[in-house]
């Protein structure tokens, strides 16, 4: 069985893992106590508001700071014009 750590109150506590009751989000552990302990996985956390990466308010589904297309339409002088050209590919 492999022995795991944790940091509580300043102090660092052992124990031995039990695979058998591992869930997508925590492993469990054996405390020298015989107790059992919940450790959780680490995830990565979410970007802020307002900065690179997060969740754009105006357009849903896309993220901030990240380039935009438009409509598949050709605007010239303000008017549509219906081509065979994609202006917004790459």
């Amino acid at each position: 069985m492999p022995k795991v750590s944790w940091m509580f109150g300043g102090k660092k506590y052992f124990g031995t893992l039990i695979p058998s009751r591992e869930t997508k989000d925590a492993r469990f552990a054996r405390t020298e106590n015989g107790k059992i302990k919940k450790l959780p996985k680490k995830t990565k956390p979410k970007p802020k508001a307002g900065t690179k990466g997060s969740v754009s308010k105006t357009r849903p589904g896309d993220l901030d700071y990240t380039t935009k297309r438009g409509n598949k339409d050709f605007d010239r002088g303000g008017k549509r014009v219906k081509e065979s050209r994609k202006p917004y590919t790459k």
